[in-house]
């Protein structure tokens, strides 16, 4: 299968179907405004017949009821659902109709239905109308007869994705599918046979395709998130590799310690090895007391290998192989979502999975329990006594599983339903309570096993109803979606369930997290954790973590841990976490107690820290006990106030200031200033200065009239007793790792070069110390997003050693010259005298 051909596909053909829809609507007059009312005849001197009145009709009904954007976009989904499936069963011969509809067996372009209409078997068609299409040499008008009818047939098997809408969205579907060059001829060109039989998951990233472009434009936007937006902007396809990960280290993890002997063990290949000696889990003596939720299944990924581990659960039981599928669908797996459109395809996977195995699955009406978590319109009296709830399930689309309803909100909402009268509006919201009641008896379950991989959103993109709903229901976590969902799944799971998630890796080290990582270490036991490297998940923007763990805690227990980091890009991952697996002595695998993890400041999830290095932070000096480490100040206006040291009259220029009097004195408008700057070490490239003439003053009023409503520029100007200093700087944001160089005494410093501040000789020895190996090692897990924070440099520990100290600090003075002597060879540096090539 070809990825980018197959992208190329799905945006096209959501364009395509989009403008066929358009131009159907235009066609019946479904448009704002609409050119004639509901029951007219003709539109636009198109006579339509009473079944075509009546769907038009049903369609401006829809129109007012959700936008006319909203309809169109619905159709346009609806009709690449139902190719996909029918496209998906022409493949298999799993069609009822016992016919190909969109394909030839020989791959060439072309429908075996309209080619051998009379004998396609659907109990619905009129033959003889059929025969007058045929005779006619109508194929368009055929085929859309065939393919219209094989959706209805298909509504009594797949009634979650085949929904049936009164027939109203027949008027909606597009001219000229069959054609070479539409969207039937285009997919069949796309995919072959072969493609489609390789399994199911072909759907899910058809589905993420198709929504690429609106998750384009979302990000673009940088707008807040509306409720339509929500989905698509969060929908991520996860990798084969990390789903064989969470599910058989939570699922296989469960099965493989009821049953030791187990021959499932052989199938799971990224399976890590438990901590044998400390153990504890959920008793099962059967598959059927197992149960699996995936709270935001998107279309189904995770759903369809618990499908497939389940499956060979049940056989090694002895269980027949027809009557397996049913058990699953209806007593092991559960998922929600909040996109009607990705909830269908995740019942169709798990549908074409079932009949995989049980050829008459189609006709056992049976359904997956996937739950559409869609937002329900509550006014306040229809639910008087509950004004937060009412809020809560008008806004179900948005919050989706993360909203918990309590046993008596449920219990409020059936009676609230129960005591609707009988008259037409109290009907509509009697219906509206019934619905809201059935949803929310879903949420508070609890399972043995929950795997997600949940929507990732930071909160700069909330919505104001988001962003106040997140913050008092998830206040510890509140800056992120995907948190929020990490909490809400520790209630999903049962008292001792298994845990497995993916994740943006930032949870594990910043300081906003710091009451999650401690909860997970004292109240869960991390079983096993990857760490992916930067750029290890082409599907996201952010650094990755996958991750299980186990829903109470377990004292002493030893995780297994497989670090990346060290090989770049997605197609290396999942070879080198399975060889890690396969070899746990290859060096990028550990086994580590959380518990050790709270020897650290933050208590980072720093499982690669050798026992010595953490040994550390308990024998050692933290380095802001011996030295200050400062933020510098921000101009307010960089443009105004810092130039280029070349760029200013040096008769105006001082750089060899000792204090905030000496520069004032002096008269001088521009200072050198330090200012962060690419990786560096021992000594900086300082080839910037700022106006600070009479003590800042002009920056100072600048920054009062820009920010009113401050009484003092205090707090943008920091820390102004340090400056003119002699300082250790660094880079506050880097692109790599960190480096310290020493900064003469004369400069100021501002928020991207932050300084620290000791003695002379402990100046060298802490500046040694922290262009040190251990040092590195050490922010690599207390500052992983590259963002050097004072508050995380002042935690580094540092151990003094008086006997070395005088020959460390004569290294750092040679290594300062050194590094100077090389600035001082480029003509942007204040002392170059000559280039040494000349």
């Amino acid at each position: 299968m070809n990825d980018s051909a197959l992208k190329s596909f799905c945006t096209w053909a959501r364009t395509e179907l989009i403008k066929g829809v358009e131009a159907q609507m235009v066609r019946y007059g479904i448009t704002e405004p609409a050119p004639v009312p509901v029951g007219s005849e003709t539109v636009n001197g198109l006579p339509l017949s009473p079944a075509e009145i009546e769907q038009r009709d049903e369609l401006l009904r829809m129109q007012a009821e959700v936008g006319h954007e909203a309809l169109r976009d619905r159709a346009a989904y609806t009709w690449f659902n139902r190719i996909v499936a029918i496209r998906f069963m022409d493949a298999r011969g799993w069609l009822p109709s016992r016919m190909r509809l969109l394909s030839r067996a020989d791959g060439s372009h072309g429908s075996e239905a309209v080619e051998n209409a009379l004998d396609v078997e659907i109990a619905t068609v009129d033959t003889d109308h059929i025969a007058e299409l045929k005779m006619a040499g109508l194929d368009e008008p055929l085929w859309r007869y065939l393919f219209v009818a094989q959706c209805e047939e298909l509504a009594d098997c797949l009634p979650g994705v085949f929904e049936r809408v009164g027939g109203a969205m027949e008027l909606l579907l597009p001219q000229g599918l069959m054609m070479a060059d539409s969207v039937v001829g285009k997919l069949n060109a796309v995919l072959t046979d072969e493609d489609w039989r390789e399994g199911v998951t072909v759907l899910g990233w058809m589905y993420q395709y198709y929504n690429a472009d609106v998750k384009d434009e979302f990000f673009k936007s940088k707008r807040k998130a509306a409720a339509a937006d929500i989905a698509p902007a969060t929908q991520l396809f996860t990798p084969e590799w990390i789903v064989r990960y969470m599910v058989e280290n939570s699922l296989g993890r469960l099965w493989m310690l009821n049953n030791p002997g187990s021959s499932l063990r052989e199938h799971m290949k990224y399976y890590i090895e438990p901590d044998a000696e400390h153990e504890d889990f959920i008793r099962i003596s059967s598959p059927e007391e197992i149960s699996l939720c995936d709270p935001a299944c998107g279309s189904g990924h995770i759903l369809v290998y618990a499908f497939e581990l389940l499956f060979a659960m049940y056989e090694e039981r002895g269980y027949r192989e027809r009557e397996i599928p049913e058990l699953i669908l209806t007593k092991n797996l559960a998922g929600m979502e909040i996109d009607s459109r990705a909830a269908q395809i995740a019942e169709l996977a798990l549908a074409m999975c079932a009949r995989e195995h049980d050829r008459r699955f189609f006709k056992r009406a049976v359904r997956a329990d996937v739950t559409v978590l869609s937002s329900i319109p509550l006014g306040e009296d229809e639910l008087p006594g509950n004004k937060k709830l009412a809020e809560e399930l008008s806004h179900l689309g948005e919050i989706g599983s993360l909203l918990n309803p309590s046993e008596d909100e449920i219990d409020e909402l059936k009676a609230a339903a129960a005591s609707c009268s009988d008259d037409l509006f109290a009907a509509t919201a009697k219906t509206k309570l019934e619905s809201a009641a059935a949803i929310c008896e879903k949420l508070p379950r609890r399972f043995t096993c929950t795997v997600a991989n949940p929507p990732y959103m930071g909160s700069s993109s909330f919505n104001p109803f988001m962003s106040k709903w997140v913050k008092r229901n998830y206040p510890d976590v509140k800056s992120d979606l995907f948190s929020s969902f990490i909490v809400r799944i520790m209630d999903f799971a049962g008292e001792h369930g298994e845990v497995g998630m993916m994740t943006p890796f930032v949870w594990m080290f910043i300081g906003s997290y710091e009451k999650l990582r401690n909860r997970l270490i004292d109240d869960k036991t991390l079983t096993t954790l990857i760490q992916l490297e930067y750029s290890g998940f082409a599907g996201a923007t952010v650094p990755i973590c996958t991750f299980t763990y186990h829903n109470s805690h377990i004292d002493g227990y030893k995780g297994g841990y497989v670090r990346l980091a060290d090989f770049t890009g997605p197609a290396v991952q999942a070879p080198k976490a399975l060889e890690a697996i396969q070899n746990p002595d290859c060096g990028w695998f550990y086994r580590r107690n959380a518990d050790t993890f709270k020897q650290i400041p933050g208590t980072p999830i720093a499982y690669w820290a050798s026992d010595a290095l953490v040994e550390s932070f308990t024998k050692g000096k933290r380095l802001d006990a011996i030295a200050t480490p400062r933020q510098g100040l921000a101009t307010s206006d960089n443009g105004r106030f810092l130039r280029k040291w070349w760029e200013v009259v040096p008769s105006n220029t001082s750089r060899d200031c000792s204090g905030r009097p000496e520069a004032k004195q002096s008269g001088s408008r521009w200072f050198p200033i330090i200012r962060g700057g690419s990786y560096r070490k021992w000594w900086g490239d300082y080839d910037e200065v700022v106006n600070w003439f009479d003590d800042g003053r002009e920056m100072k009023e600048a920054i009062l009239s820009k920010y009113t409503y401050l009484s003092t520029p205090d707090f943008v100007i920091k820390n102004q007793n340090d400056y003119f200093k002699p300082a250790v700087s660094w880079s506050k944001i880097s692109s790599s790792l960190a480096s310290f160089r020493f900064a003469p005494r004369g400069m100021l410093f501002e928020v991207a070069g932050a300084c620290l501040f000791a003695e002379p000789n402990e100046l060298r020895f802490i500046q040694a110390f922290c262009n040190c190996s251990i040092a590195e090692i050490d922010l690599a897990f207390m500052s992983p997003t590259l963002n050097f924070e004072v508050g995380q440099i002042g935690q580094l520990p540092i151990i003094q050693d008086e006997d070395a100290e005088p020959t460390v600090c004569s290294l750092v003075e040679d290594s300062r010259s050194i590094s100077k002597a090389d600035c001082d060879s480029f003509e942007t540096s204040w002392d170059f005298k000559r280039n040494p090539l000349v």
